[in-house]
């Protein structure tokens, strides 16, 4: 569901796997597009490819033993709503979405019972309607999260559908835990780097920048922690990591801005000063980062230059 930067690039690797694919979309004029030209991708090697991927609106897709759920977090609560004949034969579904939130809407549409989380530390760029560039890999994690019945066995055939697709996935036991050490580093990368304008490697380049992407990585740490998270992963580690991994990497919020789409800022770095004023926790970092991707969507109609 959602035929962005990251579910152009799931859809035509599984398709190139030989899954039964269906990409779905809610604007049929994008529809009748993305019918005609297909998905263009653009590899790690430089390969270019089209890919016919089968595509329609959500009444069309039908039933289905899994749903990817790979919208912007705002259109989350749409998305979900559209669950309930997807899964009518006892499917799954699996959030990829960035941030926090996005399991308790869905699980308000269809219960928790058949959900599974997962984040994606994957480089993908979209250029423009179905043309995307994988331009960074990472690994795809998996889990169920509390509340789901899916059993360890269909947990692991999922992954085993994104390993055949050339997508290292591994499965996590502690998936809340691996959802926040990924909150931890977008709500570093994301807002900073939509801000500045620059690719994910810019980052530890820019002292300045540094500093506040390690600040926002700290104090989501602790919102973590004082939630009873146990991380496993070193955040700051990982984030350095991520920022060389996905060096040529425009970050999700970056496309958004530079496309003049709403961002995600409500998903990440609000949750993280939402979550800390609710548990004590000072923010002042993602609380600013926050006020200031707010302010830059609101201007859109005053900017000038």
């Amino acid at each position: 569901m959602g035929p962005g930067a990251l579910g152009c690039l799931l859809a035509a690797f599984l398709l190139e796997a030989g899954e039964d694919v269906f990409l779905v979309d809610y604007r049929p004029e994008r529809v009748t597009l993305l019918k005609d030209q297909g998905i263009r991708l653009r590899t790690l090697t430089g390969d270019q490819r089209v890919l016919p991927v089968p595509i329609g609106l959500p009444y069309e897709a039908g039933p289905r033993d899994l749903t990817i759920i790979a919208v912007k977090a705002h259109q989350t609560r749409a998305a979900a709503q559209e669950l309930h004949p997807l899964m009518s034969q006892g499917g799954l579904a699996l959030t990829l979405q960035n941030g926090l939130g996005n399991l308790e809407e869905m699980a308000r549409e269809v219960g928790p019972q058949r959900l599974l989380a997962g984040v994606g530390f994957l480089g993908v760029t979209r250029e423009d309607e179905g043309r995307v560039i994988h331009a960074g890999a990472g690994p795809i994690i998996i889990g169920a999260p509390p509340g789901s019945t899916a059993s360890p066995t269909e947990v692991a055939a999922v992954a085993q559908v994104f390993n055949r697709a050339g997508l290292e996935c591994q499965v996590s036991s502690h998936i809340e835990a691996v959802l926040w050490e990924k909150l931890v580093v977008n709500a570093a990368i994301n807002p900073l780097t939509a801000l500045l304008r620059v690719p994910n490697g810019t980052l530890p380049e820019l002292p300045a920048a540094w500093e506040l992407a390690l600040a926002a990585a700290r104090e989501a740490r602790a919102v973590a922690q004082a939630a009873g998270v146990a991380l496993a992963a070193d955040p700051l580690a990982l984030l350095r990591q991520v920022c060389t991994a996905t060096a040529a990497n425009r970050s999700s919020m970056l496309q958004d801005v530079l496309a003049g789409r709403p961002t995600e800022i409500e998903a990440l770095n609000a949750q993280v000063a939402a979550r800390g004023a609710a548990l004590g926790v000072s923010t002042p970092v993602n609380h600013f980062l926050t006020q200031l991707l707010r302010a830059l969507g609101e201007s859109a109609p005053w900017r000038v230059g």
